[in-house]
């Protein structure tokens, strides 16, 4: 079995892989330079599944991945979920003084989460965003006065220096992947189920859409709204819930909002991701 992941070598989504194959045999994990083209090959036959970041318990959603979901019309599903932890290391290619660091490197969601140390420790310095945190890495490589926040098995893997460890704002820093593939998970009796939907721009019809899994006893683990893409104004809902929607339930609740919606689409049913697993 193929996986495939964003590249290169090192980053956080690669853990994540290899923490979602752990154990199992015979799977490889792919590199890809972007999300888009992690999806692609996925739609595409390149690999089985894909691995993409989708939520930071800092700094949020990842918006790519969700509206490359939403917007899909190739089948993709989501089939698992993988959260691990997050450490965001000060990095760069020999130790220096941080009065020397004019420069720092890394992929948006890491220099989000490390906003304040930022800000603290390097409040006149330079910000610039990479495609990846190991892109980043990569970026210091004998380049004086210039940094990277980013993983430290990258920095061991590139070899480089971590020149301080945990620098995220909030030291519990966990990211939450989604395993992609053309077929989502059979029912193991602990799981979720993503959806999107759109409903009628009138007073009340999001809190009625919202009453039909209530009424259903379905509890709603994320919500949160993304433009549409359609019109200035319109939003489209992604909502995790607990339960598979092959239950009976589920599918009763499902049917029943699909009345009150303008659109719906089951993202997939997937086991829920153990703790400590």
């Amino acid at each position: 079995m193929k996986v495939g992941y964003l590249g290169p070598k090192g980053t956080f989504s690669e853990e994540a892989v290899f923490k979602y194959i752990e154990g199992m045999k015979e799977c490889e994990a792919i590199e890809f330079a972007t999300i888009q083209d992690v999806v692609k090959s996925v739609a595409e036959g390149t690999c089985d599944e894909g691995i993409l970041p989708v939520e930071n318990s800092i700094e949020g959603s990842v918006n790519v991945s969700l509206d490359l979901l939403i917007n899909d019309d190739e089948g993709i599903l989501v089939k698992g979920e993988v959260i691990i932890p997050i450490s965001q290391c000060l990095i760069c290619d020999d130790f220096i003084d941080f009065k020397d660091v004019h420069c720092i490197l890394s992929h948006p969601q890491a220099l989000a989460q490390c906003r304040e140390y930022i800000l603290n420790n390097f409040p006149r310095v330079e910000v610039k965003t990479t495609e990846s945190t190991v892109k980043a890495l990569l970026g210091v490589n004998a380049k004086k006065g210039i940094v990277a926040i980013g993983p430290e098995r990258a920095a061991w893997l590139y070899n480089l220096k971590v020149l301080e460890k945990d620098v995220q704002d909030i030291k519990e820093n966990y990211t939450r992947f989604l395993v992609i593939a053309k077929r989502d998970s059979d029912y193991t009796g602990e799981d979720k189920t993503s959806i999107v939907f759109s409903v009628p721009n009138v007073p009340g019809s999001l809190y009625r859409a919202l009453g039909v899994l209530a009424g259903k006893n379905i509890n709603m683990t994320k919500i949160e709204s993304r433009p549409s893409r359609k019109k200035f104004g319109e939003y489209v809902f992604w909502v995790d819930i607990e339960g598979h929607r092959k239950e009976e339930r589920i599918k009763e609740a499902l049917e029943d909002l699909k009345i009150k919606a303008d659109f719906l689409k089951v993202i997939g049913s997937y086991p829920k991701f153990k703790m400590g697993k």
